[in-house]
């Protein structure tokens, strides 16, 4: 009898031992790239900036769910046809893509560069890609991409995943708010923008500001804390350019009574509204 017990002891310590070491959260590590490749010889008649900063997924206890969630983020990174690479090469292979690719389009105008138009020979891609949000139940994951390929000014674009990590899919907003509160929070999204700016008081003075009013709406772009859901507008979503991105802080005490009860956020929210 007691060495059944002993038995059951030493089996149930293995069992607790086992489910402490269970990794819970998804692991991440960081690739770098950093090169410039000139259009020639002549270093002085363009070059591409290459600048990659990244976090890819590389460990979890569902190896489904990882690859799941490293595909999504690959693709969105690269392309879809990065995703068969190794963390090891991929962002070397994307950087010498992009580099031949630009070698190829602008090699040809080379006899016809002058001094006004050498800027236009000076690209730039930089990308950086970060873990947000990571604990038992979300992975979130931002994407920051700068590039200049040409004409006035660059294209910048923040861009947020958020991951169920019971299923391995991107959190939608229809995954977390009830039906038919889009025009609601459409109305909480202005109104924050106009507590959260130091020139605008009111939301008479949001219609008459540089933001195009009409275009403030639920985007689908937004990154979950602990604390609240934030939506970021890119340039020329719902301002011009020269405004730069728009970040909206939506505390969770502000949209609790439009979230749907028991989604996946459900305990984040617990823990910050009673």
């Amino acid at each position: 009898m007691k060495k059944n017990n002993i038995l059951l002891l030493i089996s149930v310590l293995a069992t607790l031992s086992f489910s402490s070491c269970t990794q819970k959260t998804i692991k991440t590590e960081e690739k770098d790239f950093i090169k410039k490749f000139y259009l020639s010889k002549d270093t002085a008649k363009g070059a591409l900036s290459v600048d990659i900063e990244i976090e890819l997924p590389v460990s979890f206890h569902d190896k489904g769910i990882l690859d799941s969630i490293r595909a999504t983020i690959v693709s969105n990174l690269f392309g879809k046809e990065y995703i068969q690479f190794g963390n090891d090469s991929i962002v070397s292979l994307f950087a010498h893509n992009l580099s031949n690719e630009y070698l190829e389009n602008n090699s040809p105008l080379l006899d016809h560069l002058d001094s006004s138009s050498v800027y236009s020979f000076n690209n730039e891609h930089n990308v950086e890609g970060f873990a947000l949000q990571s604990d038992e139940n979300i992975f979130t994951y931002g994407i920051d991409r700068n590039v200049y390929m040409g004409g006035a000014h660059n294209l910048e674009t923040r861009n947020y995943y958020n991951f169920d990590l019971k299923t391995g899919k991107v959190i939608s907003e229809s995954d977390i708010f009830k039906s038919n509160v889009m025009a609601e929070l459409t109305k909480i999204i202005k109104l924050r923008i106009v507590e959260e700016s130091d020139d605008i008081e009111s939301l008479e003075e949001l219609n008459e500001s540089v933001f195009w009013t009409d275009s403030i709406k639920p985007n689908g772009n937004f990154y979950i804390t602990d604390e609240s859901i934030n939506y970021v507008f890119n340039p020329y979503e719902i301002a011009p350019y020269a405004y730069g991105d728009t970040e909206v802080s939506l505390p969770f005490s502000y949209i609790k009574k439009l979230l749907k009860p028991n989604s996946v956020i459900d305990y984040l929210v617990n823990k910050q509204v009673k």
